[in-house]
């Protein structure tokens, strides 16, 4: 179980595995776990240009500061994957921290490993002040070896940019077109080749799903929709407005010949370059209520969307996910008494993290009395906080009529 507990905390917004890009060099060299210290003796910088803690970068990137305190990334170190050190090797604890916190010098604040004397050296000159949050950090992506990187500029050609970085802070950066495409979050968020499969699929496959989309043909990549306007929130399956915006729903009801009520409803994904929901961690419901005069409502037909998995991850129940441009179809029959039921309700909840509900309750049942204090009050904590996360996306009412078309 301890093993599968590893994989199951990282795919929620990172991934546990890390993806070769054989295909680039630089992304090959950026995301080469683990990643060196920031320690670089030939570039000359100022003490103040040396600090990388994100509320340094904010000085001149107050918009993308402010973006990153609500996002995921900025959390990525939290009670979910805290509890999970008492019960992982050092080995194992150590991958995880591959993406959840890609800095040595913030793997030093959470791990033994990390704490060595180049590392702890580099962690006190580049951060004076502390690391208080050891998650995904704008230097995470951004920064190596005291070298900045990042997009093309949208304002300015090359050759003004190039002319402007001598007057920039941190000698500029280095522009990297990398920033801008799908390839560049695949490293966290796609198992490896050489992965775990089941049912012939890895248990992340966002990357290949999109690669196979119109999406991908027409260069609609991640940070389009996860980062529009260079956001930094990347919002996601966690966020209502966001998920509503790539779907649609619709429904009809009609009487059949003997009198029952023929219910057809239709999700479809209008807007999402991907499976819907990606990864095994998410769940939709779309459940149907007959609802009485007194705003009373019975349970009709319930209809799930997701990639089922038990808890070892050795075996997938159900794959209902819907694919970019298609739909999840709903049909059935039932009687109405028309006298009880004077509105039909359609509900879809989304559970975005109803694989770790399940997986976290069977751990805090079976290894709760074996945990610390502090752990087990930290899995109860995550627990809590991903039950809290439930929402309901969209409500729809149709009235029960006398008379109903055939």
């Amino acid at each position: 179980m301890r093993s599968q507990i590893l994989q199951l905390t990282i795919w929620m917004s990172i991934g546990l595995s890390i993806v070769s890009c054989k295909k680039d060099s630089f992304l090959s060299e950026h995301w080469n776990h683990p990643l060196s210290t920031q320690r670089n003796p030939e570039v000359q910088l100022t003490q103040i240009e040396s600090n990388l803690d994100p509320k340094q970068c904010a000085n001149c990137h107050e918009n993308q500061f402010k973006a990153w305190q609500s996002s995921f990334h900025a959390k990525s170190i939290g009670n979910g994957i805290l509890w999970q050190k008492e019960i992982l090797s050092f080995e194992e604890w150590n991958r995880c921290l591959h993406c959840h916190s890609p800095l040595p010098e913030t793997k030093a604040e959470i791990s033994e490993t990390f704490q060595t004397h180049e590392i702890l050296d580099s962690k006190r000159k580049h951060f004076p002040s502390g690391i208080s949050n050891p998650s995904i950090q704008c230097a995470s992506c951004h920064i190596r070896n005291q070298i900045w990187y990042g997009p093309p500029s949208r304002n300015l050609t090359a050759n003004q940019l190039t002319t402007l970085q001598a007057n920039l802070p941190h000698n500029g950066f280095k522009v990297q077109e990398e920033f801008e495409s799908s390839a560049f979050c695949q490293s966290c968020h796609e198992s490896p080749e050489s992965g775990q499969k089941l049912n012939g699929k890895h248990l992340m496959e966002v990357y290949q799903e999109w690669e196979n989309t119109s999406f991908a043909k027409k260069g609609i990549q991640c940070q389009n929709c996860h980062m529009p306007n260079r956001d930094h929130t990347w919002k996601g399956i966690h966020d209502p407005d966001f998920v509503r915006a790539g779907l649609q729903p619709s429904w009809s009801l009609t009487r059949t010949a003997n009198g029952e009520i023929q219910i057809d409803a239709k999700l479809k994904s209008i807007g999402i370059g991907h499976k819907f929901p990606t990864y095994l961690i998410p769940k939709v419901y779309l459940r149907f209520f007959g609802k009485n005069q007194f705003g009373n409502r019975k349970l009709i037909e319930e209809s799930i969307l997701g990639r089922l998995v038990n808890t070892n991850l050795t075996e997938e129940y159900y794959d209902t996910r819907i694919t970019p441009g298609n739909s999840h179809n709903v049909s059935f029959r039932f009687t109405l008494d028309e006298k009880a039921i004077k509105t039909l309700d359609w509900e879809i909840e989304v559970d975005p993290d109803e694989h770790y509900i399940r997986s976290f309750e069977e751990s805090l049942r079976e290894k709760g009395n074996l945990l610390s204090a502090e752990t087990k009050k930290q899995l109860q904590l995550s627990l809590s906080e991903k039950k809290d996360s439930r929402y309901v996306l969209f409500t729809l009412s149709l009235p029960v009529p006398v008379s109903l078309p055939k």
